[in-house]
């Protein structure tokens, strides 16, 4: 599927999984037992389920730090997906159901490139379903045919957290040069 994802980086995150060797973590037992964890404050071993403990025990050090029978978790969501666009050049209804998918996890929109003639049942099924339409045509300025549904309606779910890791996973495999490291940091 041909789309386009409109995300931010929460730098800091990067920029300590950077230091500390932390790659994407892509377990989602392992995200939804972190999630009962606040992020940065220490919090009883004992106070967890059986079940929690044991999803924790994978984490990797950069995730979770243990220390005297305390769990702080240090992994954060990398970045935010604050768009996701599906393209296709024909106003089909497979667009829609390509545009859907990321539909529990951002804003989603068809993004047509070419004319929008015969695109008003796909406009009308998109405004339903809450999705956007965005035409554009060579040298000219996308318009915007249909607004999508704010992301607002969004919670922080470990499948939400799980795909933000695929994507930050998918940015670390196309270039390590999109991301910030200690060592170009260090040279400021």
């Amino acid at each position: 599927m041909r789309a386009v994802l409109a995300v931010r980086l929460d730098a800091a995150e990067v920029e300590r999984r950077a230091g500390g060797g932390g790659a994407p973590l892509l377990d989602v037992g392992a995200l939804e037992a972190l999630l009962q964890l606040p992020a940065g404050l220490p919090v009883p071993a004992t106070s967890l389920t059986a079940r929690e403990r044991a999803r924790l025990r994978g984490c990797p050090d950069s995730a979770l730090e243990r220390s005297d029978g305390y769990l702080t978790r240090r992994l954060v969501r990398p970045l935010e997906v604050d768009v996701a666009l599906a393209r296709t050049a024909r106003p089909v209804r497979g667009a829609l159901l390509r545009a859907g998918r990321f539909g529990a996890y951002a804003t989603s929109a068809v993004w047509l490139e070419g004319a929008a003639d015969g695109a008003e049942l796909l406009v009308m099924e998109a405004g339903v379903y809450g999705l956007g339409v965005v035409c554009s045509l060579p040298d000219e300025a996308p318009e915007l045919l249909v607004a999508p549904r704010p992301s607002s309606r969004f919670g922080h779910t470990s499948a939400g957290w799980l795909f933000a890791e695929q994507v930050y996973a998918q940015l670390l495999g196309a270039s390590r040069d999109l991301l910030p490291t200690r060592r170009a940091s260090a040279g400021s």
